[in-house]
């Protein structure tokens, strides 16, 4: 992140903070890439979908009246998702017990890529149990790492199979 967008960020931070504050909602994410500011907010027990709505809304209305941003760009404010990004040491200590999807590094020793429970997260770093056995990393060494959602299996290609004959008797 460049230190200009750096400094943009900080901004809006501390103007979105007090409706954070207000709809009792947490920043979990800040971005601004390619013309597009985008809030990602959420809840402990989950965000409904009429908070979404009203912080947005307020987001928007104080964005209006502060301009802290130069340029046209689209506000995009959203829940994190049922695969929920993880960047901070909170964000990880909440999510302990859960499956986890982490990439490091290029220079961390082992693959780069990993999948498994989540063990354990302090203030330093975290442990996933892999099918290869405990695997502990430092918040430094953690390019990317999200919380994973199991879909169940994935379904037969070419869909339900149809009854030639109901079909020719449905048009008669």
């Amino acid at each position: 992140m460049s230190e200009r967008t750096g400094n943009l960020i900080d901004r809006v931070t501390a103007l979105i903070d007090p409706i954070a504050d207000e709809y009792m909602v947490e920043i979990v994410d800040l971005d601004y890439t390619g013309g597009v500011l985008k809030v990602v907010i959420d809840q402990p027990d989950g965000l409904e979908s009429g908070v979404l709505v009203e912080v947005t809304k307020a987001i928007s209305r104080m964005i209006d009246a502060e301009d802290p941003i130069p340029s046209r760009f689209t506000l995009e404010v959203t829940s994190p998702g049922v695969e929920r990004p993880l960047k901070t040491p909170a964000h990880f200590k909440r999510a302990v017990g859960e499956t986890v999807a982490v990439k490091t590094n290029p220079d961390v020793e082992g693959d780069r890529r990993f999948e498994g429970d989540l063990v354990d997260a302090d203030d330093s770093g975290i442990t996933v149990a892999t099918e290869g056995g405990d695997r502990t990393v430092r918040y430094g060494e953690i390019r990317s790492a999200r919380t994973t959602f199991d879909w169940g299996p994935t379904p037969k290609q070419g869909g339900p199979k149809q009854n030639k004959n109901k079909k020719e008797s449905a048009s008669r």
